[in-house]
């Protein structure tokens, strides 16, 4: 844990601001707020010295993935209601915290691994002195993953076993994770590839999904998808690295070294769907990353057009079928 530490410490620094979003407050009700506008509806309760309250939220982005490090300074309780389209796991790099969600109790200091599902409430304590590693994981896109384990859509929230074991290789693996995400999310490496941070988002919601108990775990052990042949896999690397290309299907044929009807008809037994259509979720995926990292300035129509969507009205729809909200809203929550 250590090592992890050191890591943090090099991305975030001593406590200032990285590069992201950093919050510092002094008042439990104005923390309370920031925290709400940013993670979904809590109450949180000073359980300390008033005076030694100060809480530090860093947040920084790699990718789709969003990386932030929370601390107090004093003893809280987090009433969590139901989260937003989102899972969150958390990694306790220092002090202890005590998590009930109705059904368990769990203790633990550095090393515990919390997961929050979406729509799964918890009641949290934090010692004055924990620090807390979040990565945020966007619900939809653990469901697009699940799915494509189980070679058919999953549209129900994925609910997670809150902790993951102590001292099981499930756990290590998630700390051996965390190590690679924040070596390559680290200042000094913004020059990362994208692709690079969208490979590390697909090993964690694969370390997830294969590895930890949760509401959808019978279905992968019970209906393993149909193995896809090679040329699939060549056209699904193709199309995710070429995704805001001007792509056809004999494009993603050609490149793939298959005829079209081939191409197709591999898709069909082995995905349950067309390689247009996978190139469209891509897309779509693409957009709804780039509209939750946007800066001042930027708009809907400008960050569509980046990613191949020439038809905007059919985009917008297509959007919100796909992710429950008008591409504009997600932006606005951005700002």
């Amino acid at each position: 844990m250590r090592a992890l530490r050191r890591d943090a410490d090099r991305m975030f620094g001593d406590g200032g601001p990285a590069p992201g979003v950093f919050v510092a407050s002094c008042d439990p009700e104005d923390a309370s707020q920031r925290l709400a506008r940013l993670y979904g509806r809590h109450r949180l309760d000073l359980r300390g010295r008033r005076e030694a309250f100060d809480m530090r939220l860093q947040v920084a982005s790699a990718g789709p993935l969003e990386i932030a490090r929370l601390s107090f300074g004093a003893s809280v309780e987090l009433d969590q209601r139901p989260l937003r389209r989102f899972t969150l796991v958390t990694t306790q790099l220092a002090g202890r915290s005590e998590i009930a969600d109705g059904s368990q109790m769990c203790l633990g200091g550095p090393g515990m691994v919390v997961i929050d599902s979406a729509d799964a409430p918890a009641v949290k304590r934090f010692s004055p002195d924990s620090c807390r590693l979040h990565i945020r994981l966007d619900q939809l896109r653990l469901e697009a993953k699940c799915s494509q384990l189980l070679g058919r859509e999953v549209r129900a929230a994925l609910v997670f076993r809150r902790v993951l074991e102590p001292g099981s290789p499930t756990q290590a693996r998630w700390l051996a994770l965390l190590h690679m995400v924040l070596a390559c999310a680290k200042p000094a490496e913004q020059g990362s590839s994208p692709l690079l941070f969208e490979q590390l988002e697909d090993m964690a919601a694969l370390l997830l999904l294969t590895e930890v108990p949760h509401s959808r775990s019978a279905l992968l052990a019970g209906s393993p998808p149909a193995i896809a042949p090679r040329h699939v896999k060549r056209a699904e690397e193709f199309i995710c690295a070429h995704a805001a290309e001007a792509l056809t299907l004999g494009d993603i044929a050609a490149a793939a070294g298959v005829s079209t009807r081939a191409l197709a008809e591999g898709f069909r037994r082995t995905r349950q769907t067309t390689p247009m259509a996978f190139l469209r979720e891509q897309r779509l995926l693409r957009v709804r990353a780039a509209l939750e990292a946007a800066g001042p300035g930027s708009t809907v129509t400008d960050i569509a057009l980046r990613w191949g969507f020439g038809n905007l009205g059919r985009f917008a729809a297509d959007y919100r079928r796909r992710f429950g909200e008008a591409p504009a809203k997600t932006l606005r929550q951005a700002g």
